[in-house]
């Protein structure tokens, strides 16, 4: 099958379109991001919508994209929609298959117009309900917010991310630190200090601490998959850490259900999710963290993760084998 993606982030279709290719699909991306560099490309020139117009999408926008292109892509079995969800609306006249990938909180950049996301929320509903669209979340967090929001089931399929194809390999003696917030740790080079690395680069130090942003970051899909020894602050200490967590809501408005602002919603995060990412050890403290910098064996946890991975690809590339036999 032959799949057709708009997008403004470069890491969740790259994954899909390695995935799907593997299996001997095609899949065809414009991408309107940034950080196309980050593949050696260039970002696309789209007509309607593109990186000045996009937060404004509105049904007018959706019906002149699909007057605009509907020449152009009517030869494609399907669509694919990872950020942000709102564009599997461009496709609704189309009647074709849309696999929607939700990696972060779902209506952006709806999230403080409450019209705009009950819009979204109706039109989404009415393509579940359809069949047209296949709602997929890449982590436990936005399956359960994207369910909350929308009353309907969202499958999870964990990302992959193994288009780095650099493994780990520790050469360097330090560990890195992953932030947003420019914390001085011992034994710890800030990857804002790196630059712009390439992923050998990176995956040649001891390990990588996380002071993680976000429920699911693609980096840290990147890194497991590559075997790197990775630690994370326990909940509790997290908690007191500058930038913990600091864009796990998007909603201005503080609307946000007390379920998912408590400790529970917080552990459905991909790396307290022990299901899908073992061998991730928690510090509790900066002293534990410098504690167990010094005492893991990290060659061992990357072994670990090594073994597990290839159980983990099997599992979800079925889950994408599954996914598409509903197509067929």
């Amino acid at each position: 099958m032959k799949f057709f993606n708009l997008d403004l982030h470069v890491s969740v279709i790259e994954d899909i379109k390695t995935i799907f290719n593997d299996l001997g699909h095609q899949v065809d991306n414009w991408s309107i991001s940034g950080h196309t560099w980050v593949f050696g490309k260039n970002r696309d020139h789209v007509d309607i919508v593109n990186e000045n117009t996009w937060q404004g999408l509105d049904q007018e926008m959706c019906d002149a994209f699909y007057n605009r292109y509907k020449n152009e892509l009517s030869d494609y079995d399907g669509f694919i929609v990872t950020h942000t969800p709102c564009f599997a609306l461009l496709y609704k006249k189309f009647n074709k298959p849309i696999i929607t990938v939700a990696s972060t909180r779902y209506e952006s950049p709806f999230s403080g117009d409450n019209e705009k996301w009950d819009w979204l929320n109706q039109e989404l509903v009415s393509m579940i309900d359809s069949g047209q669209l296949i709602p997929v979340a890449n982590n436990k967090y936005d399956k359960f917010y994207c369910e909350h929001y929308t009353n309907r089931e969202w499958d999870h399929i964990p990302s992959l991310c193994d288009y780095t194809e650099a493994f780990y390999n520790p050469v360097k003696s330090s560990c890195i630190l992953s932030s947003k917030v420019g914390y001085s740790i011992e034994q710890c080079m800030h990857i804002k200090s790196l630059g712009r690395y390439s992923w050998d680069q990176l995956y040649s130090y001891k390990a990588i601490v996380h002071i993680p942003y976000n429920a699911s970051i693609m980096s840290i899909f990147e890194q497991y998959t590559a075997n790197v020894p990775l630690l994370f602050p326990t909940i509790e200490f997290g908690k007191s850490l500058n930038g913990y967590l600091s864009e796990l809501f998007f909603n201005p408005s503080g609307d946000v259900p007390s379920s998912m602002s408590d400790d529970r919603a917080i552990r459905l995060s991909d790396f307290y999710d022990k299901e899908w990412m073992p061998h991730i050890n928690l510090y509790n403290s900066l002293d534990e963290l410098h504690e167990l910098i010094e005492t893991i064996d990290f060659n061992n946890v990357s072994n670990s993760m090594k073994a597990f991975n290839e159980t983990r690809k099997r599992n979800v590339i079925g889950l994408w084998e599954e996914v598409l036999c509903r197509i067929k």
